[in-house]
Formats: C-alpha cells, sequence, structure tokens
C-alpha cells in the first residue's frame, strides 16, 4: 500500500524519493530522514503497488528492499526495466545479503547501485544525492544524443570514429542506416563498410583516408555505395585525424552524408555545362578536358592521338527550306550513326568524375570522344592512333562512306555530305586547343577543295591560311585605293564572227604582289563579305565602261558580270543594279548577270529577284554548266537567257568524243527551251570548227582575244572591220 495518498502530480519542485521496505519501522525511519534531507518520500510496503507508484508519481529514484513479502525486488526491478516509465529511474537496491551472486544477481535485474542493511542513513543521503545528480546529467546527455541521432537521421548524416591501431570502429545509428546495415553494430568494421563502397571509388576512398592519416589532416572525399539490390547512393565523406597525448593512438574521426538528391542536381547542372543540348553529346569544354588527359597517355603508349574534324556541307539549305527540325533530326541521326562507328564510353561516365571531383575522367573507361562543336561540326577524338599505318584515314573513309546513306525526316530522304579534316598531336605536351585548330585548318582546305573530301593537316595549309588573312586585311584596303581593274573578254558568234557580247573579269593590282588573280582573293571575299561592296563596283564600272563604248559608237552588245550568292542575300542586288544602270546611263537590254547552279540554289529569293530583272530587260546566263549539280529542274525552274558551258568540256574536243555527245545534248536541249549556248574556253581552230559544228551560238576564249584592260579592248575594237562585226542587240 502507498503511505501517503499524494496527488498523481506533485506541486513540489522537491526530488520524489520511492522507497519500497516491508518492515514499517524502516520504512517510517528511511521516510523521515529523506524529508528532513529535503526529499519528498513516497513509501509502499509491497512489489505489486511499486509500478503502479512510479506511473502515478513519477519519482526520481527508487530505494527497493530486495526482499519482499510478495515478490522479491530483483523481479519487481526487471518489470520495472521493461515499462517505458522504468527504464531510466535510477534503482538502489537495499539488502542483508552479502554475497556476490546477490550483488551480481541486483545488476542483472537493472539496479543502479546497492546498499547494505543496517543502513547509514547518513552514507544513504550521499548516495541519494550523487545518483540524482549522475541522472540528470545522464538524461541531458541522452536528450543530447537523441536530438543528434534526430538531427542525424534528418539530415542524413552518420558518424564514426576509426581507432587506427586497434582496428577499433564505432558508428552511428544513423550510419548503420545509411548503409542499410540496421541492427550489425556488433558486426560493424571498416572493411564492412568499405565492401559497400561502389569497386570504382573504393580505391579513391582508401588512398584518402591513408593521406588523412599519414599527414594528420583533414579529408573529404566523395564516394558512392552499392546495396545489395543494386541500387547506388551518393555520400560525402568529411574526415579529421586526432592523436591522444597520453598513448599516442590515432583516431580517424569522419561524418558521412548522404548527398544523393544535390549530386543529381550537380549532374544535371554539368550535363547543361558540358554536353550537347540536341545531340547529348561531350562539347567543346568536355572534349577540351578530356584531350588534356587523353593526348598525353597516347604518347606515353607509344601513340599519337587523332582528330577528325567533320563538317556537313551546305547544311544550312536543310534549314532554310526543310525548317530546324529537319536539320535536328539529320544531326541526331549523324550522331547515332558515329557513335555506331566509334568505341566510346557514355558521357555519363565522364559526368560522374567530373561530379566526385575525381583527377582523371579516363580511369575504366574507352578512350575515344564523338562530340559535337558546333551547329554542324563534329569531332571524333581517337587514342593511341598510329600516323604511319593508315588506319585513321580508313576510318575517315568509312565516316565518309556512312553519308551516302540518306538521312530521314517524315518519310523524305535526305542527303548530305560531309568535309572531313585530319590532324595528329605531336607531343605529349600538345596543347588541346593547337589540336583542334590544325583539324579546322584541314577541314576548312577539304570545303575548298570541292567539299565531301578528306584532307590532312600540313604545314603548307598554315601557309596557306596565313596568305587567306593577309589577302583578307589587304582587301579591305583595295577598293578605297583604287587597286581593282575590270578586264574584258568577247563572245563571238560562230555564225559570223561578230562580238555579241563581254564578260568583265575582275583583276587585283596589288601595290606590293601586283597582279593578283581572281581565283586567290574572290572566295576569301564571298567569305568575309567583301564581295558585296567588290561586286557593286563591278556592276557600276562595266556599265560605265560599256556606255562608254556604245557613245563610242565601237559596240552597242551585253557586258556579263559575275553575281555572287551573298549579293543576293546581303547586297540588295537590285536596287544596286538599278542604280549602276541609271548612273551610267545604261539600258536594261544592255547588261548581263552571269552565275553558276550553286548561286540560283543559295537562297528562296534569288528565283524572284531574276524574274524581276529579267523582266525588265536584263539577261540571265547560267555560268560553269555541267560541274555542278546540272539539274534540268533548275534550268526549267529560273528565268535563264544563255547557257555557259564549261572549258572543261572544250579543251581538246573531237567529234567522235564523249565531250562532243554532252556539248551536243546540251546544245539542242538548250536550243529547244530558247536558250543562248556559248562555250568556253576555246583556244583552238580545232576546238572552233568542232563547236561550230555541235550548234553553239558563241564562243569565248583565248583563241579570239584574251581578257585585257578596256583600253585595249577599246583598240582592238577600232582595229576590226566594223562593217563586218559590229552588230546590235537583238
Amino acid at each position: 500500500m502507498t503511505e501517503n495518498p499524494d496527488p498523481i502530480v506533485s506541486s513540489s519542485d522537491l526530488p520524489i524519493v520511492l522507497v519500497v521496505e516491508d518492515n514499517p519501522v524502516e520504512r517510517q525511519l528511511a521516510s523521515k530522514i529523506l524529508r528532513n534531507a529535503n526529499f519528498e518520500v513516497i513509501a509502499v510496503d509491497c512489489g505489486e503497488a511499486v509500478l503502479d507508484a512510479v506511473v502515478n508519481y513519477q519519482p526520481d529514484i527508487i530505494l527497493l528492499d530486495a526482499l519482499l513479502p510478495d515478490i522479491d525486488g530483483f523481479d519487481v526491478c526487471q518489470h520495472l526495466r521493461a515499462h517505458p516509465q522504468g527504464v531510466y529511474i535510477p534503482v538502489i537496491m537495499l539488502t542483508g545479503l552479502h554475497d556476490v551472486s546477490s550483488i551480481n544477481r541486483a545488476y542483472e535485474a537493472g539496479a543502479t547501485d546497492f546498499f547494505t542493511k543496517p543502513i547509514n542513513h547518513s552514507l544513504l543521503v550521499h548516495r541519494i544525492k550523487y545518483l540524482l545528480r549522475a541522472r540528470l546529467i545522464m538524461d541531458q546527455l541522452r536528450m543530447s544524443k537523441q536530438s543528434l541521432a534526430s538531427a542525424q537521421q534528418v539530415a542524413k548524416m552518420g558518424h564514426w570514429e576509426l581507432h587506427v591501431e586497434k582496428n577499433r570502429f564505432q558508428v552511428s545509428e544513423e550510419m548503420l542506416r545509411l548503409y542499410r546495415l540496421d541492427g550489425a553494430r556488433d558486426d560493424a568494421s571498416i572493411a564492412v563498410f568499405l565492401q559497400r563502397c561502389h569497386p570504382d571509388d573504393r580505391q579513391h576512398l582508401e588512398d584518402s583516408l591513408k593521406a588523412s592519416v599519414r599527414d594528420l589532416c583533414e579529408a573529404r572525399v566523395e564516394h558512392r555505395i552499392v546495396f545489395d539490390d543494386g541500387t547506388e547512393r551518393y555520400l560525402e565523406v568529411h574526415t579529421t585525424v586526432m592523436q591522444v597525448e597520453g598513448d599516442g593512438s590515432t583516431h580517424i574521426l569522419g561524418i558521412s552524408i548522404d548527398v544523393t538528391e544535390r549530386k543529381e542536381s550537380e549532374r544535371e547542372i554539368l550535363r547543361l555545362a558540358y554536353c550537347d543540348r540536341l545531340t547529348g553529346l561531350p562539347n567543346r569544354s568536355l572534349l577540351e578536358n578530356f584531350l588534356e588527359q587523353a593526348i598525353p597517355r597516347s604518347h606515353l603508349h607509344g601513340g599519337a592521338m587523332a582528330i577528325l574534324g567533320i563538317d556537313l556541307d551546305l547544311f544550312n539549305r536543310i534549314n532554310n527550306s526543310m525548317g530546324h527540325s529537319a536539320g535536328d533530326a539529320v544531326l541526331q541521326q549523324l550522331t547515332q550513326r558515329l557513335n555506331n562507328l566509334v568505341s566510346c564510353a557514355d558521357v555519363s561516365l565522364y559526368l560522374e568524375r567530373l561530379s566526385l571531383s575525381m583527377d582523371s575522367v579516363l580511369d575504366n573507361v574507352a578512350t575515344n570522344m564523338v562530340s559535337r562543336l558546333a551547329a554542324d561540326t563534329f569531332i571524333i577524338a581517337m587514342t593511341g592512333a598510329d600516323q604511319n599505318s593508315g588506319e585513321v584515314e580508313r576510318f575517315a573513309e568509312r565516316v565518309k562512306a556512312s553519308f551516302q546513306q540518306p538521312f530521314l525526316y517524315r518519310g523524305q530522304e535526305l542527303f548530305v555530305t560531309a568535309s572531313i579534316g585530319i590532324a595528329y598531336s605531336e607531343l605529349a605536351s600538345s596543347p588541346p586547343e593547337s589540336l583542334l585548330q590544325k583539324a579546322d585548318v584541314a577541314m576548312h582546305e577539304a570545303k575548298t577543295q570541292g567539299r565531301n573530301e578528306i584532307r590532312e593537316y600540313s604545314g603548307d595549309l598554315v601557309t596557306k591560311v596565313s596568305s587567306h588573312l593577309l589577302i583578307q586585311n589587304d582587301l579591305r584596303k583595295a577598293l578605297q585605293n583604287g587597286e581593282f581593274q575590270l578586264f574584258y573578254q568577247p563572245k563571238i558568234s560562230t555564225r559570223d564572227f561578230s562580238v555579241k557580247g563581254f564578260e568583265a573579269l575582275i583583276r587585283w593590282v596589288h601595290p606590293v604582289k601586283g597582279l593578283v588573280p581572281p581565283d586567290q582573293f574572290i572566295t576569301v571575299a564571298e567569305d568575309t563579305g567583301q564581295i558585296v561592296d567588290i561586286g557593286r563596283w563591278v556592276v557600276e564600272t562595266a556599265c560605265k565602261q560599256n556606255k562608254q563604248w556604245l557613245d563610242e559608237g565601237l559596240v552597242n552588245v551585253r557586258v556579263a558580270v559575275n553575281v555572287s550568292a551573298r549579293q543576293f542575300k546581303e547586297g540588295n542586288l537590285f536596287e544596286v543594279i538599278e542604280s549602276a544602270l541609271a548612273s551610267a546611263g545604261l539600258k536594261e537590254e544592255n547588261l548581263e548577270l552571269e552565275m553558276t547552279e550553286g548561286v540560283l540554289m543559295s537562297d528562296p529569293n534569288t528565283s524572284d529577284i531574276l524574274s524581276e530583272l529579267r523582266a525588265r530587260g536584263v539577261a540571265i546566263s547560267l555560268d560553269d554548266f555541267g560541274t555542278g549539280y546540272s539539274s534540268l529542274s533548275y534550268i526549267t525552274r529560273f528565268p535563264i537567257d544563255t547557257i555557259k558551258i564549261d572549258r572543261c568540256f572544250v579543251q581538246d574536243i573531237t567529234l567522235d568524243s564523249e565531250k562532243a555527245a554532252i556539248v551536243s545534248a546540251v546544245s539542242n536541249l538548250s536550243h529547244g527551251l530558247n536558250f543562248n549556248v556559248v562555250a568556253e574556253g576555246v583556244e583552238t581552230a580545232a576546238e572552233l570548227d568542232v563547236i561550230r559544228q555541235l550548234r553553239c551560238d558563241e564562243v569565248q576564249g583565248y583563241y579570239y582575244c584574251q581578257p585585257m584592260a578596256a583600253q585595249d579592248i577599246t583598240e582592238w575594237l577600232r582595229n576590226r572591220d566594223t562593217g563586218l562585226y559590229l552588230t546590235s542587240v537583238k
């Protein structure tokens, strides 16, 4: 029974002592002494009342007699410890038994301490006060531990300690949860935790821990752990090393944090930073990172780094004619083809190593890479290449051959070719930027050689590029300094040998280099856009010169000027021609525009501009016919007056040759469409005789007259029999 029926919750701030004693004298004596010592006392005389008293009064400490009439104190203590409210209450076992087995039994039952009878009450009070202070400290420690455990669980952070000399490994509960080793505290060891580490990251982690111990420094390392079901998590480990002064032992204190969600976000950021969004291929940044490590590794193993620069030819035509979605489809299909040709690792493996801040992105991954550098420019990087074996060149041929298969877009077949440049690293220290530049130079050379070609970098190409830059710089001054000059070459009728017109041909008289032929600067001018201003000058000068000949009564024919694609796109060609004619006072019937098939195809608006010019009387001539696409659809779609057969079909022509068959076919087709036919490059009487028999209307070439300056053409005209050769425009 309980001696005092106090309320369930005491209003006193005094510590509550529950006295369990069946002897009423000892119970009352102990209660009196404890009250005098400023304790609040609850007293019961049997074991059955203990648990109710604990629940109702929540005592701070219990004095429990070992020998009770109903249940002995040992069993009461065990039941008390099994109850949630009795787990942490200090229990002092009062016993008259002095044998060691009874003492052991008291501790095994859960007693905090024991006190032998007869009781020394003064000593008992001190013992109670000590245990109450100890309980307060333990409660605070337990609360701190629970708070720490809760915080670690929320933060997914576990802590651990490794005694290096004894290989003793202690871990927190959250550490066990992170590694999915709940309930395996007794089996926890550093080896067990390392076994969970991803095989590719394990050595990196071990090396970091060893370096931390060796240098007595802090360390930070990220690694993956792999569970039995194959799932992976990312951990960030922070370690510090402590040496105990007393025994000199070394301890590694570590915190392991689950950073999986953060790593996933970082990986996405890395993907945006290092990968092309359309194709998923590495971009320039990741490629250069790769090359910085791959170049020295290739030379270390006796090889070289080979770079294949791949640029699609006239790719903008697909975007312009069918839209960017068609172009994107081609790029994505090309990516798949290149990946099928090249053995390379998935880009995610490189991002993995960058995410883990590893020094090398090459360990345990394939050592080739396919990258997209620009809109239609791809790079294939191949390690360990033998420059003398021809293996890379043969591979480049396979890449080129892959373009023979059509690309598909919405059921339509699209055909694209590619220009490929090859470059090799020369030294292990070759900078990636320099190697990529060499491949770009070789690729550009492949384009200038007609596209759909493969070129290997050589020192001569650098000289050529340097010359290209010098020409580009000099061209900027040439127009304003009046360094350009027009030469003219007549077109002669095959029927009566009269002059039917002139072609204006630009020449550059460089103040230092002298006469620079067009094939050395026209391409540069087109690449830089300077051809627009140069073309305007050509039209204006040719119109003025033709008007001068007309006013002098020397000739009344057309003068032809060549027009480039950029003049259609950027030069306001219609306004330029109208202005030039008006300024010179020349009629539209005295002007002819010459252009290649490539120019006709270059811009969707070309046909409309030409139609309007032709409607006003300007003649249109298709130049170099037979060397480009030579599609019959172009000569029927575009407003054309004249077809000019390229000189390659005229040189050394004979009546029974294939060239004659081609010229005859073009001539007959043109006449059927009411086109005029001009044969270029006639240099001998034999060639002229065949051309006349094949019914070409006009010829142009050295046989009659080479291109000459305006004053020389004026003199040439005056020396001819004007009655026989001067004719008017039809």
